[in-house]
């Protein structure tokens, strides 16, 4: 379990992992990107390194609820306040190590840990007071999920009158299910229902599949009496078996690791799941946006051919004799026509992202044609096939000034280069608008089946 291979095995599954994305907004999408960063962090902060150094002392995390007395009990097992316990909540905003002095090389380097040292830890053994698992502090709950990802084992506590809330029994059955050593603290029990709680809470452990975990249950004392000498013995001598003698600790680590490793076969194939339906959504939505914005340009470029440009302000300053006047409506109706063209793509478009789009306020300047012609604009814009009306006498008047022929180039490389700057700005509207699923570069799905099958065969 500790081999080269191994490691290497498993290096290669967290970089395919961390290659992974969820761009889009699609049903299930907040799991797979919790479980992919779950993944991650645990790969990284707990299974790689143990492999690494499958010789360092275990590290027993305390976590549990709000209020529910993880820092007094830390407290307690040391035998001196080590971290603050206290009614203002949450109490432990930064999470607290201590270890025996000889041990803080193991530790010292750890980010974001206050590091203390005490001698009464038990030998070959960490603990950690992580942050509450249902903080109102989101960043301290993600912290308490992910240190307790990173321990060798768990000591868990909770409340008599907290025992059946939701949030720690996900926990306990995440515990379960990679087969982590774990122990559960049953505090706060007032002596009166102590013979009523801790039977209900053992049938609901049996229930859960968790009936063989040790539960150390402790009456409820004075506020700042601290917690009875006699409930902590047992939890203090449960740690003590398990990380004074090397065969004991190497014990924990292979049950810790091997539960992690043989979870790997629940979660990685979900998430290469949830990692295809992201490149088949996002295929889709590309398909959709073209067909959109192909319709769209359609509609456009015909608006550009038929001579509809010419209508409204346009003809009425050609037929007031204004041709400088006409040709500046004429680029009016044209920003006119882009901005048209895009909230017509948006609008056909809305329903193909799973995120509903992008949102623009519509089309920035456009590079019209420099120092047009006023009557080759005119006349470009008059009708393909420039039947009787304004394009038509405005291309007879370009003739008569520079002859048929040049006129007729003229007005054929400006239509030309008009269709050029439409369908350019609405190109670009397109790729914006598929900007979101082009996040994903290529397929990871697979890769992360093949890494899982290299993990197996590994381990």
């Amino acid at each position: 379990m500790g081999s080269d291979t191994l490691s290497a095995a498993l290096a290669d599954l967290r970089d395919k992992v961390v290659a992974t994305c969820f761009p889009l907004d699609l049903p299930g999408v907040v799991q797979a990107r919790s479980a992919r960063r779950e993944l991650i962090d645990q790969l990284g902060d707990y299974v790689l390194p143990r492999l690494a150094v499958p010789r360092a002392p275990l590290l027993a995390v305390v976590g549990g609820s709000t209020g529910a007395g993880r820092s007094t009990l830390v407290n307690a097992l040391v035998g001196r306040e080590i971290t603050v316990a206290g009614s203002l909540r949450p109490t432990t905003r930064v999470p607290v190590l201590v270890c025996r002095s000889g041990d803080r090389h193991w530790f010292a380097a750890e980010p974001g840990i206050d590091l203390k040292l005490d001698e009464r830890v038990p030998p070959g053994m960490a603990l950690l007071d992580a942050p509450d698992i249902d903080s109102v502090s989101a960043d301290n709950r993600r912290i308490a999920v992910r240190l307790l990802g990173a321990a060798d084992l768990w000591i868990f506590v909770t409340t008599a009158s907290r025992y059946a809330d939701a949030a720690p029994w996900h926990l306990l059955r995440l515990a379960r299910d990679r087969n982590t050593r774990l122990a559960i603290v049953l505090n706060r029990v007032p002596a009166e229902v102590l013979d009523r709680v801790r039977p209900d809470y053992v049938r609901l452990l049996r229930h859960a599949g968790l009936g063989d975990v040790p539960l150390y249950p402790i009456v409820e004392t004075e506020p700042g009496a601290g917690l009875p000498e006699r409930n902590v013995v047992p939890i203090r001598t449960w740690l003590a078996e398990r990380g004074a003698d090397p065969d004991a600790r190497a014990a924990v680590v292979r049950r810790t690791l091997g539960g992690l490793l043989h979870s790997l076969d629940r979660r990685v194939p979900p998430l290469a799941q949830a990692v295809g339906r992201q490149y088949e959504a996002a295929g889709r939505a590309r398909e959709c946006v073209d067909r959109a914005y192909a319709a769209t340009s359609r509609w456009a470029l015909r608006a550009l051919d038929d001579g509809s440009l010419l209508r409204g302000s346009a003809a009425g300053r050609w037929y007031e004799g204004d041709e400088a006047g006409a040709a500046r409506a004429v680029l009016e109706s044209l920003d006119a026509l882009v901005a048209d063209a895009f909230a017509r793509g948006a609008e056909r478009s809305a329903g193909c992202l799973p995120r509903g789009g992008i949102r623009r306020p519509g089309p920035g300047p456009l590079a019209w044609p420099d120092r047009a012609e006023p009557l080759a604009l005119i006349a470009a814009v008059g009708g393909a096939e420039l039947g009787p009306g304004i394009g038509r006498d405005a291309a007879g008047r370009l003739g008569v000034r520079i002859g048929s022929e040049p006129a007729a180039r003229l007005i054929t490389d400006l239509h030309r280069a008009l269709r050029a700057v439409v369908a350019e700005a609405l190109d670009g509207e397109r790729a914006r608008r598929v900007a979101a699923v082009a996040l994903l570069p290529a397929r990871a799905d697979a890769g992360l089946i093949e890494a899982l099958d290299v993990v197996r065969r590994s381990a």
